[in-house]
């Protein structure tokens, strides 16, 4: 099993949190903890992406980011995970991803989806509603410029006539493209489109097991190579009581911003986070929502590999990155890769 962690300094926390400076101490444990991920063995580290987030601070720009890492490890492969590729020029795209590719030594991985905030769109003078279209060209351009051939495209939403696009990847042909998807139809167009599947990480490994299976039969027949990586979030101390605590309140105040933003969720998981009584570990479905000591963890990853036979396993502790919360999230990371990450290898 190959294991990614999800860089929790850059993305997804209130603004208030951060004091003056605190960009710098920002980047500087986001470098600490990439250094501290390819020493406990970690394959993979990913930052997300968002743009003009009300309150909060995002990577909106993730491939200055992942040149950033890039120059600074080794081993550890990068990905975007996600990249809101609609918003973006596919050229620049290709160009960004080819010159981290450069600086990694062919280590990128880009971590592509259409996006579910509509201001995003907005923004930028794009239409929320042409998202989908402008996605699947853009794979298309991608890669095409990666390729040894000028790019040539005629399309609803973008035109190239002939652009000779360096550099080139190190990776050949390309460094691969994984889709963030959810519903039936953006997993077809993952299998269809990319060579892996990022899946998202609320909904159970159990009900993801059937549409894993469908996700790899129609990569097999794109001829594609059907990569799953299953996301989690995960919470570990030493104790139970320390994770119901310190780790899950904050998440599931996580979880109810995504209902909020219309992220499909299970009904009976809406219900319980709008109930207002105080979650319990227990209350929650294991292979959903992954907590408690090392062993609990390991037991119910254990249960979500089997569900899903992923390929990789992106765990994300939670965002912040000052005092106490940074101590927290470091101790985790430290912990699961010594106790929990050996069980899997």
């Amino acid at each position: 099993m190959k294991f990614g962690l999800s860089i929790p300094t850059l993305t997804g926390f209130p603004r208030a949190t951060e004091p003056h400076g605190g960009w710098k101490i920002r980047w500087e444990r986001t470098y600490e903890l990439a250094a501290l991920a390819e020493d406990l063995g970690f394959d993979l580290g990913t930052v997300g992406h968002h743009r003009f987030t009300p309150e909060r601070i995002d990577s909106p720009q993730p491939m200055v980011a992942l040149a950033a890492l890039a120059a600074r490890t080794s081993t550890l492969r990068l990905c975007t995970n996600i990249c809101i590729l609609p918003l973006h020029d596919p050229l620049d795209i290709a160009e960004q991803v080819a010159m981290v590719d450069e600086i990694s030594n062919g280590r990128i991985i880009l971590g592509a989806a259409i996006g579910y905030r509509p201001y995003e769109f907005e923004q930028i003078g794009l239409d929320y509603k042409k998202r989908v279209g402008r996605f699947e060209e853009a794979i298309a351009i991608l890669r095409q410029a990666w390729s040894d051939e000028p790019v040539r495209f005629d399309g609803k939403h973008f035109t190239v006539n002939g652009a000779d696009v360096s550099p080139k990847p190190v990776q050949k042909p390309s460094p691969p493209i994984w889709i963030g998807a959810q519903v039936d139809g953006a997993i077809a167009r993952a299998a269809r489109l990319g060579d892996g599947w990022l899946t998202d990480n609320i909904e159970s490994a159990a009900s993801l097991g059937p549409k894993i299976a469908r996700f790899r039969a129609d990569s097999r027949i794109a001829s594609r190579p059907g990569a799953v990586a299953l996301n989690r979030k995960i919470g570990i101390a030493p104790t139970r009581r320390q994770v119901e605590d310190e780790w899950l309140p904050p998440i599931l105040d996580v979880y109810r911003d995504y209902v909020r933003l219309g992220v499909p969720f299970d009904e009976a998981f809406v219900a319980k986070l709008g109930s207002g009584k105080r979650l319990r570990l227990s209350d929650l479905p294991p292979d959903q929502i992954v907590g408690g000591t090392p062993e609990d963890c390991i037991a119910a990853l254990r249960s979500c590999v089997a569900a899903t036979d992923c390929d990789y396993l992106i765990v994300d502790f939670g965002r912040g990155a000052h005092g106490q919360d940074y101590a927290r999230l470091r101790a985790q990371i430290e912990l699961f890769g010594r106790e929990v990450m050996p069980a899997f290898r």
